[in-house]
């Protein structure tokens, strides 16, 4: 019984240790290439993009094998982070707004007008072909958007002095003034007045639209008052990250059933989340799938299937394309191609274009600086840390940390190109000496109680 105690402490003591060594901290010279990070000094958390030669070098699908270390050699706290997309703040223009005079109907086919535009489509005049004392009441009022790009989201009606009155109207839109449809059925506006209380509705929301003229309808109960101005409340522009590309030149392979596809390699693992196939010839139009997977072993993945094409209308300056696919981001680095047999590139090969963002790698300025984003290295396990999720609780603390963005500076080599690749290691005497002690312990104690069975024996 003592001799099996003894055996279980030796054991578990050796295994802590075993635990506690087998894994020492990571090191500059065990990655293999570094860039430094220009730090503005006095801010708690800093953000940098990650260069594309970390994408083309990283041993890891996650890019789990880089650090950011201080200027003492200490790892510091880090974590990727995609992009933000940034929303412009909403802006207002004001438009050109006309009366329309069109008796006591309402509706799109009382609407007796001549509309004059210039060559820009600007509404400059319209012109009633009704007599003079047949134009009253105004039923409604035209509005010119041609000249704003962005879709709009509100309306802002200004009206001149009146005695007060509430009013059902409707707004409708059109990009020719002759083919109309409903942006808004019914809504109210307003303007009362009570001893020294005044109660105002003027605006008109909906949801955001484009279209280059829009027709606000004047029922009979707002005819003490006449529309002077319209202001336009234009949609919040969501701005995506600048993507950067890849071109990537392909050549002919042969899928599992014989058919001829394109194959394609990344060289790298990019963060992937948006694709075009880049077409050798104007008129060229081609249905094409599109698969990928991350290493030349694991299954292909479906990533899109549609129609690419790229037509030369008449000028040279002229051509028409399909727009840029947009994918779940994947970082898969192997593509293939297929396109349908009957389309054809007369023998031509495609190219297939690539997008992506770079990450943001964000750290907390934990000693000083400068400090080092090293990468590439077989055997590095990641060591993120939830830092972004750490800066939302403070966001919604009302604590709000903005990451002051790192230049990212001159590269350095580390351990050099030998890290990249997967070769003889140091002996780590440390573990050769632990795993020794405890198999010499183990053989100790087994002799031990060995004796001491040969031992009862003899006394029975």
């Amino acid at each position: 019984m003592i001799a099996n105690r003894a055996m279980f402490v030796v054991v578990l003591l050796a295994g802590n240790a075993l635990a506690a060594g087998s894994k020492p901290a990571a090191t500059l010279d065990d990655f293999a290439f570094g860039y430094t990070l220009n730090t503005p000094s006095g801010f708690s958390v800093y953000q940098a993009a990650l260069p594309e030669e970390v994408y083309r070098l990283s041993q890891r699908d996650d890019l789990g094998d880089m650090r950011v270390f201080n200027a003492q050699t200490e790892v510091v706290p880090y974590a990727l982070m995609r992009p933000p997309v940034t929303q412009e703040t909403a802006k207002r223009v004001t438009l050109p707004v006309f009366p329309v005079y069109g008796g006591d109907r309402l509706g799109y086919e009382s609407l007796s007008i001549r509309v004059v535009r210039d060559q820009r489509g600007t509404i400059v005049n319209i012109n009633n072909k009704l007599p003079m004392e047949k134009r009253q009441p105004v039923t409604a009022y035209m509005i010119d958007a041609s000249q704003v790009d962005a879709p709009l989201a509100k309306l802002y009606v200004r009206w001149g002095k009146t005695d007060g009155f509430v009013a059902k109207i409707s707004l409708s839109r059109s990009d020719d003034l002759h083919r109309w449809s409903a942006v808004v059925n019914s809504t109210v506006l307003a303007d009362l007045v009570h001893g020294s209380e005044r109660l105002t509705r003027d605006v008109v929301e909906f949801r955001p639209v484009k279209a280059k003229y829009f027709q606000l309808t004047w029922p009979p109960e707002a005819q003490g008052s006449s529309i002077v101005a319209i202001e336009a409340e234009l949609a919040p522009i969501q701005q995506e990250p600048a993507a950067a590309w890849l071109k990537l030149e392909g050549q002919r392979v042969k899928g599992d059933d014989g058919r001829e596809l394109f194959g394609f390699d990344t060289g790298g693992r990019f963060p992937i989340d948006r694709l075009n196939l880049g077409l050798p010839e104007n008129n060229s139009l081609v249905r094409a799938a599109i698969w990928s997977r991350p290493d030349e072993k694991s299954p292909w993945q479906h990533r899109y299937a549609g129609l690419f094409y790229r037509i030369q209308s008449g000028k040279p300056s002229a051509e028409l394309s399909n727009e840029v696919a947009q994918m779940a981001r994947t970082m898969d680095r192997y593509w293939r191609v297929d396109i349908a047999p009957s389309d054809g590139l007369a023998g031509r090969l495609p190219t297939l274009d690539l997008g992506w963002v770079s990450d943001r790698v964000t750290f907390l300025a934990r000693g000083s600086g400068p400090y080092m984003l090293a990468f590439g290295g077989y055997d590095i396990d990641s060591a993120e840390q939830p830092i972004e999720q750490f800066l939302r609780v403070l966001d919604q603390n009302n604590k709000p940390i903005q990451p002051m963005t790192a230049a990212v500076g001159e590269r350095v080599v580390l351990g050099g190109e030998d890290r990249l690749r997967l070769g003889p290691r140091p002996i780590p005497w440390r573990t050769v000496v632990l795993w020794s002690v405890l198999v010499g312990g183990v053989l100790l104690l087994a002799g031990m109680a060995i004796g001491l069975m040969r031992q009862m024996n003899k006394a029975e």
